[in-house]
């Protein structure tokens, strides 16, 4: 099995790399290569095999290059769709360019990714992508409101997705992680704010703490596994119970 996975050199996508190496060859794909390097000898020193990419998601040719060397190697029969980045900031403070860039990266990159993955999965009538929105995807956020209008459209093309290659057999579902301790939680944050931060997610959560990145991950193995083979075009909410349908 073959396993691509963005942004995963840190954060959920580097706890699902690892989980998924005790069944899966993993294409560590990252902004930053020297992290997907990292997360690979992680992977080799626990007997797992990987490969990493560095590679930007907004850049459509260098997704397709990446693709087509992994399909070179293996056919990628599973697609973790993860890169995504965050900024705070309230409507009246926002750039127009921070705007473009949080749309930009979560639709654009992560359409540019699945394309790609969908290309080479249609004809084989077989594969499983999940995709990271977020809990803010289905509730309001003061001050959040580019990465809510980002994250919300990764579920509604999630959706569409899953309607168009249903019938390939292709499942697309996505994850909508609540309050989780990463790196883009702490980022931009000065250790105060942190742990206000914290605090006040502790707050909402009835479980009263954060989640874990491997808790996540457990939820995206489920997924991408056969033992949820008539689940697609669903919102997963790994959050505690902070958000509850």
């Amino acid at each position: 099995m073959n396993t691509l996975i963005t942004g995963a050199g840190s954060g959920i996508g580097r706890a699902t790399a690892l989980r998924l190496a005790k069944r899966s060859h993993i294409c560590v794909a990252d902004k930053n290569g020297a992290n997907a390097a990292a997360v690979v000898k992680e992977i080799e020193a626990a007997s797992g095999k990987a490969t990493a990419y560095e590679v930007n998601v907004l850049d459509g040719d260098a997704v397709r290059a990446m693709v087509a060397q992994a399909e070179a190697v293996a056919p990628i029969d599973a697609l973790f769709n993860n890169a995504g980045i965050s900024v705070r900031s309230e409507i009246k403070d926002i750039t127009g360019e921070e705007w473009d860039l949080m749309l930009d990266t979560h639709a654009r990159g992560m359409f540019f990714v699945a394309q790609a993955v969908l290309r080479n999965m249609v004809p084989r009538k077989s594969g499983a992508i999940v995709q990271t929105s977020s809990d803010f995807a289905v509730m309001g956020v003061p001050g959040m409101a580019a990465y809510c209008a980002a994250k919300c459209a990764v579920y509604s093309m999630t959706k569409a997705l899953a309607q168009e290659f249903g019938d390939d057999k292709i499942r697309v579902n996505a994850i909508g992680p609540g309050p989780i301790d990463t790196p883009i939680l702490r980022g931009g944050r000065t250790e105060e704010q942190y742990r206000t931060s914290v605090a006040a997610n502790e707050a909402r959560t009835p479980m009263g703490r954060l989640g874990k990145p491997e808790e996540v991950a457990a939820v995206v193995d489920f997924l991408l596994s056969e033992k949820s083979t008539y689940i697609n075009g669903q919102l997963f909410h790994p959050n505690g119970g902070a958000v509850m349908w």
